[in-house]
């Protein structure tokens, strides 16, 4: 009986691992979109509400002051058409930050088709298994829920239990719960965009493991390591020609061989970290595509290079958001938004301080130095266009 009942607990574990899985989590996420867009249009209904009756209240107090005196009132006609103007273009003004209020609501509003743009283009690729997702992706899409949900409890009791909410308190309600949702957002994308990355098949053959040196040895660079390489193919190659017969050399001929020089002009070795715009880490990144990055910069590293030692401050699963301008096919435009990985802030790295654009050294003729990563990513967004940043295989684009 108690090993029956050992079963049945075993059993009902697999069917609750299996329930969770990242497609169930993904509809969760996007019904926490939702509600989240219902408690924006709620605040800010609230909020209009608000400054409309502060508005009345300001109207009524005016009508007050301005009451004894009656031809005081009329003589001045001009003034109250001049306030009457002033009171229009304060309108116009309220106008404009109800577009810049649109501009959140529409971020709100989309988060939610934008996270399963990202999922079902890994499913249509990968399949089941992409459905069911990994452990890594689970954890970082229930972190993302939780956080969200908690934010939308706190609001709703703010909401809920309070009888009055001045306008400062239903703002600051409003800015936490956009900045909650765009981290949201964010990081439920790039969670599935690294998933996708990591159930790709390899395709073509895989790259041999780079050169390895001594425990404890400082890595050379990899022009120190071709030289190095050349110069023991042809000491081998050396060895194997003194070993070998000469069979070039004729019985009865001579060979003159030519004086060598007196005093032979020994060229300078070169400074082997000279003159060289990336980090030997960086190159590494830039040159094979799939190489992921070091411990150091996952959750719990330093943010350390191992080779130069260079600090970068970034946060492990953390993206930059670019929003850029393209055409589509019959000429209109259209807002394009990618996202930039980790990944390439640490490949644009230089030697111990400053970053130097990928995209610049790749397909333009000049290049472009920055000292911090928001310099570079200010450069990314001014000075390349859509087509470049598509080059680029540590930035994609998110689908409408």
């Amino acid at each position: 009986m108690k090993e029956e009942a050992e079963a049945a607990v075993d059993a009902a574990k697999g069917v609750l691992q299996d329930l969770v899985v990242v497609v169930s989590l993904v509809r969760t996420l996007t019904d926490s979109f939702g509600s989240a867009s219902d408690l924006y249009r709620k605040l800010k209904r609230k909020s209009k509400s608000d400054s409309h009756s502060s508005d009345d209240a300001k109207e009524d107090r005016e009508k007050r002051r301005r009451r004894p005196g009656r031809k005081r009132r009329d003589s001045s006609s001009e003034s109250d058409r001049t306030r009457g103007r002033s009171h229009h273009i304060s309108w116009n003004v309220g106008s404009k930050k109800e577009d810049y209020s649109d501009s959140d609501e529409e971020l709100i509003c989309t988060s939610s088709s934008q996270v399963l743009a990202e999922y079902d283009r890994g499913y249509k690729r990968i399949g089941e298994g992409f459905a069911r997702g990994d452990l890594v992706t689970q954890n970082q899409l229930q972190s993302q829920i939780i956080q969200l949900q908690r934010t939308l409890l706190s609001i709703h009791q703010d909401y809920m239990l309070s009888t009055y909410l001045t306008p400062s308190s239903s703002h600051s309600h409003l800015v936490r719960l956009i900045q909650t949702t765009r981290s949201a957002r964010l990081a439920s994308i790039q969670a599935l965009h690294m998933q996708y990355q990591r159930m790709l098949p390899l395709e073509g053959p895989i790259m041999p493991d780079p050169y390895r040196t001594i425990p404890g040895a400082f890595p050379l660079s990899p022009h120190r390591h071709d030289s190095a390489t050349r110069r023991r193919r042809s000491k081998s190659r050396g060895r194997s020609r003194s070993r070998s017969p000469d069979r070039a050399k004729v019985p009865g001929t001579i060979t003159i061989q030519p004086y060598p020089h007196p005093n032979p002009a020994i060229s300078p070795k070169p400074h082997p970290h000279g003159h060289k715009l990336f980090c030997v880490y960086a190159r590494d990144l830039q040159d094979h595509s799939r190489l992921p990055l070091t411990d150091n910069y996952k959750p719990g590293g330093d943010n350390m290079c191992p080779f130069c030692h260079a600090h970068m401050p970034m946060r492990p699963g953390k993206a930059w958001e670019i929003i850029a301008n393209g055409c589509n096919e019959d000429g209109t435009h259209k807002r394009r938004i990618f996202m930039v990985q980790n990944r390439f802030a640490v490949k644009c790295h230089r030697e111990e301080t400053g970053f130097a654009c990928v995209l610049c050294a790749r397909l333009r003729k000049s290049d472009t130095v920055c000292r911090e990563v928001k310099a570079l990513m200010e450069h990314l967004w001014k000075e390349h266009t859509v087509e470049e940043l598509e080059k680029d295989d540590d930035i994609f684009e998110l689908d409408d």
